[in-house]
């Protein structure tokens, strides 16, 4: 069986994938792995618009983390351990972990992992790897 892909154009609104990704009930993480650059941020961002978050999604590059209403974002791209630091704000909260690849993960009991890239023709590919 083949992972489900989403694939968009360059600033091409990721509406099927962010519905995709908030019609699972229960969903605690969104682990993003991938390439520099490829969207991973952006997919956060467009999450956020359809949760009505008022604030502006940055990329938590220099902080980390940046916690928002419904929804935590976290950077692991300078990380090497684990996220046990910031595992009380997973409670009521979303987990979106950008480079989850870099860490050892709590034991999220549902979650989606994505592997974000570009195709030869430097479309944005969301490929799901994982879903549980």
């Amino acid at each position: 069986m083949s992972n489900l892909k989403f694939i968009y154009k360059n600033n091409e609104p990721l509406d099927k994938l962010v519905d995709y990704i908030l019609s699972f009930k229960n969903l605690e993480a969104l682990l993003l792995i991938g390439e520099l650059g490829a969207g991973k941020t952006t997919l956060t961002s467009q999450i956020a618009k359809k949760l009505n978050e008022p604030k502006t999604v940055i990329s938590p590059t220099f902080n980390t983390i940046l916690v928002y209403d419904k929804f935590v974002h976290i950077d692991a791209y300078k990380l090497t351990t684990n996220l046990f630091a910031y595992e009380d704000y997973f409670e009521d909260k979303l987990a979106i972990i950008e480079w989850a690849e870099n860490v050892t993960l709590p034991k999220f009991k549902h979650y989606i992992k994505i592997k974000v890239y570009f195709d030869n023709e430097q479309n944005h590919v969301f490929e799901i790897m994982e879903e549980q």
